[in-house]
């Protein structure tokens, strides 16, 4: 099958990677959580976004009816810009909350993560929440590829989570850092397959592995000073 980096990597590569044993298949997680990277508004522009978001959404479909958990990861930003600061120090968008609005409301079973970095478990109770969930491992979709997706995904490696990737619900706003960033995952850190695949072997799992939120409304607070609910 190919692959989304072939067209960007040397002979000389290829021969790096078949010595050196990269790329080989890791085992699935037995209990994985899939988290849906940046699907947000500020995001919605960029090519490959749509194709991404829908293939995301039938990977969630299939997660959602196997009980299985749906994390959303996105941004959390100050409505005067002034985290998010652009040319001399000035914010460059009009309204920064707005800019991290979900393009698909999540679900009451959902769980929402807001993150200041790149990464979903820097700074955050992502890993809790795993914890709480008792997931050994994560299905990744969303962006950017080279980006958020790339630092989550390192991270999960780093604290004993198995990692697979939708390769084809990525998405970058560049097409050489989306290829090479995956080219670079599979090669040490994730297994990228096609979500065709993914669905696959999560509607093979067991019914019942993990308890689930129920969903209510949320009267905290509103996550950011200013913001208004």
């Amino acid at each position: 099958m190919t692959k989304p980096w072939d067209a960007f990597i040397t002979d000389r590569d290829r021969k790096v990677f078949a010595d050196a044993g990269y790329g080989v298949r890791g085992r699935f997680p037995d209990r994985p959580a899939l988290l849906l990277i940046d699907f947000i508004v500020a995001n919605a522009d960029l090519p490959g976004f749509d194709t991404a978001l829908e293939q995301a959404a039938t990977l969630a479909q299939t997660v959602r009816a196997a009980g299985l958990p749906v994390i959303h990861l996105a941004g959390a930003a100050r409505p005067d810009g002034w985290d998010r600061p652009g040319t001399d120090g000035q914010a460059t968008i009009a309204d920064p909350v707005a800019e991290t609005d979900l393009i698909t409301p999540p679900q009451p079973t959902d769980i929402v993560v807001r993150r200041q970095a790149p990464s979903g478990f820097f700074d955050t109770d992502l890993m809790g929440l795993l914890n709480l969930l008792g997931a050994d491992g994560v299905v990744l979709a969303g962006g950017q590829t080279a980006g958020a997706l790339r630092a989550t995904c390192i991270d999960a490696f780093s604290l004993n989570l198995r990692v697979t990737i939708a390769a084809d619900a990525c998405f970058d706003a560049f097409e050489a850092s989306h290829a090479l960033a995956l080219c670079d995952l599979d090669a040490k850190y994730a297994d990228p397959l096609e979500t065709f695949e993914i669905a696959s072997w999560l509607a093979s799992l067991p019914a019942g592995l993990f308890a689930l939120p129920n969903g209510a409304p949320d009267r905290r607070l509103p996550l950011m000073p200013g913001a208004t609910s």
